[in-house]
């Protein structure tokens, strides 16, 4: 494989930003990244037109719209410009960086035809995880205090409609007498919400935004780690947090995303639901069967770390850039 200069431009701010999981996955492939943060500089515009003219990068790697399209236009004069995009919504903002893309890719494969129509250069690349972000150093008994569960859940509960179905499930399995707990940014304080911040569901949280290690020891210490994707009936719209929970060991059950099958093997590598009772019956079944749950968690670990890191994505990459510009 040919070695590439990259200019990865996306946020850089924290070490939980997904950028610095991708830079690792180019990185050990023997790619050269070179990682810029537009909110890092005074003037992000001048700041990274110097870094093009002085490095010459083979191509610009973005995520989402870090400059406006016109930069992105003023750029392809000296390179070529790709667009990873990692949510599956098209918003009404983003058309115009798919224009201004020479290879536009979508975390979403049911997604790929409509931005075909804006870009005939547009593919599908699913997320994935960079295990090295996420290894566990040690197990203390403090740790099984903290993060032991029958369900975990990691991720976002706000008010925005589409996490307002997740409450519902979440209760349903307080409400059958396992213990919950879910850990993510804080529901908002507000009038609205304080009878679920005051509820079971609200005692359920376990205090604190996760990720690396902690995250890791969470998906290894609960019997059940609960799924919910933002958009399931778009097809392969997995978030990065599937890859990251499996291969940090976890027993993941999710509900059902169209065409995950193409991925895992249900009941073999993880466990998918349609609907709520669906889902409170198999956790039934599976907490009671620790044997089977430890064997598809193991499964689905091999699945992650041999086929879905972003060692194995940056590859991907690369093949899907070479044969659409080189």
């Amino acid at each position: 494989m040919k070695q590439y200069t990259i200019l990865f431009i996306t946020e850089f701010s924290h070490e939980w930003n997904s950028g610095w999981w991708k830079k690792s996955g180019f990185e050990l492939n023997g790619h050269k990244v070179i990682p810029f943060d537009p909110d890092a500089v005074q003037d992000p515009v001048d700041a990274v037109f110097r870094i093009i003219k002085d490095s010459k990068p083979d191509f610009i790697l973005h995520s989402k719209d870090e400059f406006p399209p016109s930069i992105y236009r003023e750029m392809r004069q000296f390179t070529k410009v790709i667009q990873w995009y990692p949510d599956p919504v098209i918003p009404d903002w983003l058309p115009p960086y798919v224009n201004e893309a020479d290879v536009f890719l979508t975390m979403s494969e049911g997604l790929v035809t409509d931005f075909r129509k804006i870009n005939p250069n547009s593919f599908w690349l699913t997320e994935a995880v960079a295990p090295s972000f996420f290894e566990i150093k040690e197990i203390t008994e403090s740790d099984v205090r903290a993060y032991s569960a029958d369900v975990t859940f990691v991720g976002n509960l706000g008010s925005k409609p589409v996490y307002l179905p997740r409450r519902k499930y979440l209760q349903a399995v307080i409400k059958n007498g396992f213990h919950l707990k879910w850990w993510g940014q804080k529901i908002p304080r507000k009038f609205s919400t304080i009878p679920l911040l005051l509820g079971k569901l609200g005692r359920s949280y376990g205090g604190k935004f996760v990720w690396g290690e902690e995250h890791a020891k969470i998906a290894r210490l609960s019997k059940i780690y609960l799924g919910f994707d933002a958009r399931p009936r778009v097809c392969k719209s997995m978030s990065e947090r599937l890859y990251i929970a499996v291969a940090c060991g976890a027993f993941y059950m999710c509900q059902y995303v169209d065409g995950i099958e193409d991925i895992f093997m249900p009941d073999k590598e993880i466990v998918t639901f349609q609907t709520e009772e669906e889902m409170v019956e198999k956790i039934k079944y599976y907490i009671k069967n620790d044997d089977l749950r430890m064997t598809i968690a193991r499964a689905g670990q091999e699945r992650v770390l041999k086929e879905h890191t972003y060692e194995v994505r940056a590859r991907q990459l690369i093949e899907i850039v070479e044969k659409a510009l080189f």
